[in-house]
């Protein structure tokens, strides 16, 4: 695609955003943007009326809630261009890209395939939806890089023609239903990581997963499971096989909980098709350091754990945490901006929980679901409130759990912002002598 002399607008000015505008400013493109925001107005080169204007292309950022948007439906009609960010950084790649995408796990995915590859003396670049945005590093690529990319259904939806050469579905569930509308509308946003693989690309699915293993969108694809396969990337006798052939021991994996195990299948599944060998799978995974606020054991005060999973942001996130710690006596801390999810799936499954503490915009919802199924819960309207209560309530032995099921958008500007705030209110900011 040429860019010299093309106008173009950029939609959508957060991290993507901008990093687009750079990229497209230094290939002499007449770039302006346009934001729903109204703090960017008085930038100089915004658009306030982008729809009354001619376009040859117009890149929308992943922040660009894209159904029922006037706006990009206008330039449709007129037949302007419209592709996504990581459609713009993908004509800039010179290497191979291996693509994650999924409900939950994505980014531990891509952190630990990252650091197998690396460890196997691969170039690698980590971007997308975790770290630099894709089009921030796609021309510092190789023909003999790797690029891993997190890939979000946000930025999948206006994606036109993306492609990896190893795609990658962790599992499909309820998320993001605010802005999706529906779970149909999201699951296909998610299998828009499929649609331009080609035949010697390789999709791979999570067999124990029902909703991932239904995406077989590609002739090519990969399947693995905690139970034995025939073929693909399976568990048995303690070690993970790859087609009948033992890779790595269970013993030399440092995460914790069912999710994560299947979280590092995925990893081995994607990592088969480089040139790893099992000793750099070892190394890889013995040395993995997981992101913070996922799981997180921050540490005992007064006997009482304490645990950041402020990352689960969705129901399915909040059900793998409590399974994790349902042999411990559980302090469960949900709430914050809802995403139309039903909390049922969660209470409904029986988890012995002593006692639930709700807050935030969606709190009272949450609060009572919970207590349609018996359990012993409280809703108070802010956060450090919740805190406190927790701080009060529990007693030695007991593991305090924040795993909201929910955004973070109603107090916080992030789900790391929120994780941070829940650590400092328990021990303490860590600047203070």
């Amino acid at each position: 695609m040429k860019l010299k002399n093309k106008n173009v607008l950029v939609y959508g000015l957060g991290d993507s955003g901008r990093s687009a505008i750079k990229l497209l400013r230094k290939h002499n493109a007449y770039v302006s943007f346009f934001d729903d925001d109204v703090h960017f107005y008085d930038y100089v080169g915004f658009e306030r009326h982008p729809q009354e204007k001619d376009f040859d292309l117009v890149v929308v950022s992943p922040g660009v809630k894209c159904l029922h948007n006037q706006i990009l439906e206008k330039f449709e009609k007129r037949n302007i261009p419209i592709i996504s960010e990581l459609d713009l950084a993908y004509l800039f790649c010179k290497g191979k890209i291996v693509a994650v995408t999924g409900t939950n796990g994505k980014t531990t995915v891509c952190m630990l395939t990252n650091k197998i590859l690396k460890t196997a003396g691969y170039k690698t670049f980590l971007c997308g939806n975790i770290g630099l945005p894709f089009s921030a590093i796609c021309e510092k690529t190789t023909k003999d890089s790797v690029v891993v990319c997190e890939v979000s259904s946000f930025q999948l939806e206006a994606s036109r023609f993306f492609r990896a050469d190893v795609a990658c579905i962790t599992n499909i569930k309820e998320d993001h239903l605010d802005r999706h509308e529906n779970f149909e509308n999201y699951r296909a946003c998610k299998g828009k990581i499929a649609q331009h693989l080609k035949r010697n690309d390789v999709l791979v699915l999570n067999l124990d997963d029902d909703e991932a293993k239904r995406m077989i969108l590609h002739k090519n694809c990969q399947f693995f499971s905690k139970q034995k396969l025939k073929k693909g990337v399976y568990v048995f006798k303690n070690q993970i096989f790859v087609n009948r052939k033992p890779i790595v021991s269970l013993n030399d994996i440092g995460l914790v909980g069912e999710k994560n195990l299947e979280n590092v299948l995925a990893s081995v599944s994607v990592c088969s098709h480089f040139k790893a060998t099992p000793q750099n799978y070892s190394f890889a995974l013995a040395h993995f350091a997981p992101a913070s606020h996922r799981m997180q054991v921050l540490g005992k005060l007064d006997g009482v754990t304490f645990v950041d999973d402020s990352k689960a942001t969705n129901v399915a996130s909040t059900m793998a945490c409590v399974e994790t710690f349902k042999n411990k006596s559980i302090i469960l801390l949900m709430g914050g901006q809802g995403k139309n999810i039903e909390y049922s799936k969660l209470f409904s499954l029986g988890f012995k929980i002593k006692q639930i503490v709700c807050f935030g915009q969606d709190g009272r919802n949450i609060d009572e679901c919970a207590k349609k199924f018996g359990y012993e819960s409280v809703y108070v309207q802010k956060f450090e409130q919740a805190v406190q209560f927790c701080k009060q309530k529990s007693t030695n032995g007991d593991f305090v759990l924040l795993s909201p099921a929910c955004a973070s958008f109603d107090e916080f500007s992030s789900f790391a912002e929120r994780g941070e705030r829940f650590e400092s209110l328990i021990f303490g900011d860590k600047d203070e002598s």
